[in-house]
């Protein structure tokens, strides 16, 4: 199948093919010879492993697989397009510079993606099995095509600087859409194969996700699951650079950024929960006074959650008790309520197993509103996969169906 990042050339001269249906026109448009993008296309072939053509005599048309290799491949160049763009010279450098899409390689996709994400020429080398000198060329070369610092010295290593970080996130998505260009076409020759990276918040993890998972796998055995577990910040962070699919939990309306997309699937309110037996799950009347005397254990300043926390005590002119532990991991939180008279914030969602088993109950006391929008987070002008897609669907049916 395709590599990690096929030669651009021989992608533009592919693309130029399927949309012009004519090998003499396209290689005119790319700037090679015939025999050259005839070359180009066969090397494909051969690495995709099926004919990307049906050759006629009125011009040379798409194969299935061809057609979903020209969906990827082009919004692949697309977002390369929309790198060079984020990092083309100024007005006055446009008559001499070259232009960066035209002339970027592979190679330094490579480079910029690994010496980013490793922090050093030596493990970037050896993780792309490549000598480091031609490591460091490849990068010192694209940096003198785009006409500014990638890299800059950090310690015993090299870290990129704000615009190599951008570029290097763009890169990855473009990488993303052949990856995704690899399934689809393993779908296609009936090689089951599919993935889906699944970042998955608090409130989603503990029956949301894996119920959907458990689902979609009944209905695709071998497709495989990758499940990153964080809050919301660093998972965002994956969202954008391709290295999960989508997100699951709870919305932050609006995204704190334009180039991703929320949809909700339905809205959640939060309860205090403590252990069984608790003195406040045994009060007759709990009140928002008793809770400002109790010991909390909550997440980190900033969160919805501890927002609304702060609201409720705001509301009655009182001051929000600061926690005596903060914690995102459900794990973590329910250790602390059982061993402990602590009392946490959260959706009884989350304590489902834990209510049911009798080890923990929420306190009746109306805490006003505190529903949040809960659903998934994409990026912007996405594309998913079947299994992608039906994985989303699958989450929809568990929402609208959910107790």
């Amino acid at each position: 199948m395709l590599p990690d990042f096929p030669n651009i050339r021989h992608l533009r001269a592919f693309s130029a093919a399927a949309r012009l249906k004519s090998v003499n026109r396209a290689a005119r448009e790319v700037h090679l010879s015939q025999p050259a993008l005839t070359q180009a296309i066969a090397k494909l072939e051969s690495e995709v492993g099926a004919p990307l053509f049906v050759r006629r005599s009125t011009g040379v048309y798409p194969t299935r697989i061809g057609e979903i290799l020209q969906r990827r491949v082009d919004r692949a160049l697309e977002q390369l397009g929309h790198a060079a763009a984020a990092v083309r010279r100024g007005p006055q450098d446009e008559k001499w510079a070259p232009p960066v899409e035209r002339n970027l390689t592979a190679t330094q996709v490579r480079a910029l993606i690994s010496v980013a994400d490793a922090g050093s020429y030596t493990l970037a080398a050896r993780a792309l099995g490549v000598a480091q000198p031609s490591l460091h060329r490849a990068a010192r070369d694209l940096e003198r095509l785009v006409g500014r610092p990638l890299f800059e010295r950090a310690g015993h290593g090299v870290v990129a600087t704000r615009e190599g970080a951008e570029l290097a996130r763009m890169f990855k998505l473009a990488a993303h859409e052949i990856d995704q260009a690899r399934e689809e076409i393993r779908d296609e020759q009936g090689t089951v194969a599919a993935r889906i990276a699944i970042g998955s918040m608090p409130l989603a993890r503990t029956y949301i996700v894996p119920r959907a998972i458990a689902s979609l796998l009944e209905r695709y055995p071998g497709s495989r699951v990758r499940i990153a577990d964080a809050s919301y910040d660093p998972l965002l962070a994956q969202l954008r650079s391709g290295a999960i699919d989508v997100m699951v939990g709870a919305l932050r309306q609006p995204p704190p950024v334009e180039d991703v997309v929320e949809t909700a699937l339905f809205s959640e309110p939060l309860s205090v929960v403590v252990r069984k037996g608790h003195p406040l799950a045994a009060a007759r009347k709990p009140s928002i006074e008793m809770l400002a005397q109790q010991s909390w254990v909550l997440p980190a300043a900033g969160t919805p959650t501890r927002q609304h926390f702060e609201r409720i005590f705001a509301e009655k002119g009182l001051a929000a008790p600061e926690p005596a532990v903060e914690a995102s991991s459900l794990i973590a939180v329910r250790g602390l309520l059982l061993e402990n008279d602590m009392a946490t914030l959260i959706s009884r969602h989350q304590v489902r197993y834990e209510e049911a088993a009798g080890l923990l109950e929420a306190v009746k006391l109306d805490l006003g509103d505190t529903a949040r929008p809960i659903g998934i987070t994409t990026r912007a002008n996405w594309v998913p996969t079947r299994l992608q897609a039906e994985f989303i669907a699958i989450l929809r049916e568990i929402c609208r169906a959910r107790d």
